[in-house]
């Protein structure tokens, strides 16, 4: 994150422009799935982040608090904009000197307003089920990811992303290796694996039953960190094995051991990580490579392979 604030560019907010004309229910309930698709966002980035780093976990909770300041500032600005044609009142003419403060205080009075509404309507939902509101949820994170990584394709990527790709290019290079990018679905470390153990990416779901069915066959071995999370260890299989939940240094061990091959992880702030050193002469090592600025807010896995 930079001193600025976080870079929320890779979020597509421009619809707020092209929707100039609509009314305020309209504009309430775009800005509740703004709102909801950042705190997803950031919820499945925080769930990666073991629980035992601290520092990472604040660090999200901060970023998460400025992306949900600079937005709600944002939010009110658009319902100044709107004015009165949602409903409710303005007076008269906007280009007299001296009155203008005062209407503006009203607008923001009336944008405070708005926003607590916002959260009220939020909290109190609507005549869904909670089935129906879990399917929208996660319909909107979808899109919204699927937004922000055309933006980053597009150029839109923060510049941090940039320095980051300079310093893991610094480590493969001299070694002959290349990164090689692997779609961000929240499958990508299961896709890059699969890559590498020459399955082909769109295998990730059988690496997804393998990590889960190794860690459910060997409690004692991460049921400690399952615990630490305040998860049940069949749940977290299950999850594992169906969602689209990012997988993280547990499912990466659990394969590791299924497929006794031994992992090397490289990032651009530490040595490579090495998991499962024991199988290194068992046949070709997996090679990874973790970024923490590769698609705006979000952690990503990709392979890396011979140049």
């Amino acid at each position: 994150m930079s001193e600025e604030g976080p870079d929320l560019s890779c979020f597509d907010f421009g619809e707020a422009e092209a929707e100039a004309s609509e009314g305020r229910e309209a504009m309430l309930k775009r800005h509740r799935k703004e709102e909801q698709a950042v705190r997803t966002e950031a919820k499945a980035r925080k769930h990666a982040i073991h629980k035992a780093d601290r520092a990472a976990r604040a660090a999200a909770d901060a970023a998460l608090e400025a992306a949900l300041e600079e937005m709600r500032r944002r939010h009110a600005a658009e319902l100044r904009a709107g004015g009165g044609e949602g409903g409710g009142g303005g007076g008269g003419g906007g280009e007299g000197g001296g009155g203008g403060e005062a209407e503006a205080g009203g607008e923001d009075g009336e944008a405070a307003s708005a926003l607590g509404e916002l959260s009220l309507q939020e909290k109190g939902g609507g005549g869904r089920g909670k089935a129906g509101k879990r399917r929208a949820k996660k319909e909107e994170a979808e899109r919204e990811r699927e937004r922000r990584i055309a933006a980053c394709h597009s150029g839109a990527g923060p510049s941090e992303r940039e320095v980051e790709m300079r310093q893991i290019a610094e480590q493969l290079t001299p070694l002959g290796l290349r990164v090689v990018d692997i779609a961000a679905d929240g499958h990508c470390l299961y896709r890059s694996i699969s890559h590498q153990l020459g399955m082909g990416s769109e295998a990730f779901a059988v690496c997804r039953h393998t990590a889960a069915e190794y860690i459910r066959s060997h409690p004692d071995d991460f049921l400690p960190y399952i615990a630490a999370e305040g998860a049940e260890l069949g749940q977290y299989c299950d999850k594992v094995a169906t969602s689209n939940e990012w997988g993280g240094q547990l499912e990466i061990t659990a394969l590791a051991n299924a497929h006794k091959r031994c992992v090397h992880i490289y990032s651009a702030d530490a040595p490579v990580l090495v998991t499962c050193p024991q199988f290194e002469e068992l046949g070709p090592k997996v090679l990874l490579a973790y970024h923490k600025h590769y698609y705006g807010l979000g952690a990503h896995y990709n392979a890396v392979a011979p140049a």
